[in-house]
């Protein structure tokens, strides 16, 4: 009896140390949509005027509009042109048709803390809103790339969006063609990629597209992503999600942001968002969590076949 007992705790043992295991290797999918939730601080370009109709055509004029404040994260970057960008941590990957909770923040001791920018404005107008003395700007880009990095630790807002000694949210030398940012870049890289072009019904150009109320900055954006790199590549590279012109893309972007803190403005924040990532997964488990459950489980039923014997 007592033999039968220490053989079950040296199971229970074995089991527990496979499934921590894989947990703390990193977010592990498998098969099925799903949906990644993020929490997002933002540097835009804003100040296009109240006037109705079309601000500017082109990249080259938007850039010229008068009294345009350029977000800080373009200030000095190697791409001057760069409208949007920001840093992001991700909260939950789960799956959408059940909720099933495949990483949640900070699991295991893992944050997946990511960058993005490179997003130029080239088209901008200006519309009435629904409530009287309201503009509202919409606004077309161009480019766009995202990189999502796994760290011991979660971003650090405070250290600002603008340009400093390796600090550029829009550095295009880096491989994954963004800078390196601290707190974030410096773990292993999760997932990293582009944002495409079909985001609006008949346009060939357009990445990304915001529509906000120019004077709370409150408003959405959208956009299509096509995945180039990182360990997880392997799962989410599945082109399953269509755009409006029949275009498949890896995932599917949708934002709601406001005007940032008082607080966050001084760090050079012009919006504070949240975010959903949406797609399908294939079934492709990390390496060393198989092998570290198989080991598990190997292990597990030698104990019991010799408990059987």
């Amino acid at each position: 009896m007592i033999k039968s007992k220490v053989n079950a705790a040296i199971a229970a043992l074995v089991l527990s140390f496979g499934t921590t295991a894989v947990v703390n290797a990193g977010p592990t999918v498998v098969a099925g949509d799903f949906r990644i939730t993020i929490e997002n601080y933002d540097s835009g370009t804003i100040g296009y005027g109240s006037a109705f109709g079309d601000v500017c055509l082109t990249a080259a004029a938007c850039d010229g509009v008068p009294g345009l404040t350029k977000g800080i994260g373009s200030i000095g970057s190697d791409n001057p042109s760069a409208d949007t960008m920001g840093i992001f941590s991700v909260n939950k990957i789960s799956r959408i048709s059940d909720n099933t909770v495949w990483y949640s923040y900070g699991a295991g001791g893992v944050y997946l803390t990511g960058v993005f920018g490179n997003l130029v404005d080239y088209r901008v107008s200006n519309s009435a809103g629904n409530d009287p003395g309201v503009v509202m700007t919409t606004t077309r880009s161009l480019g766009g790339d995202f990189a999502i990095y796994e760290n011991s630790a979660d971003y650090d807002p405070t250290v600002g969006a603008a340009v400093s000694a390796g600090v550029d949210l829009n550095k295009t030398t880096s491989p994954v063609g963004l800078g390196l940012y601290t707190g974030i870049t410096g773990g292993s890289l999760y997932l990293s990629g582009v944002f495409s072009p079909g985001v609006i019904f008949g346009d060939s150009t357009t990445t990304y597209t915001t529509f906000y109320d120019n004077v709370t900055i409150a408003g959405r954006g959208q956009g299509y992503i096509d995945l180039t790199g990182g360990s997880a590549l392997a799962n989410f590279d599945t082109n399953t999600m269509f755009d409006p012109n029949g275009n498949a893309h890896d995932l599917y972007l949708s934002t709601v942001f406001d005007a940032a803190l008082a607080a966050d403005k001084l760090h050079g924040w012009s919006v504070t968002s949240v975010a959903q990532i949406k797609g399908n997964a294939n079934a492709i488990p990390e390496p060393g969590s198989l092998a570290l459950l198989a080991l598990a489980l190997l292990g597990a039923g030698v104990i019991s076949r010799r408990n059987k014997a």
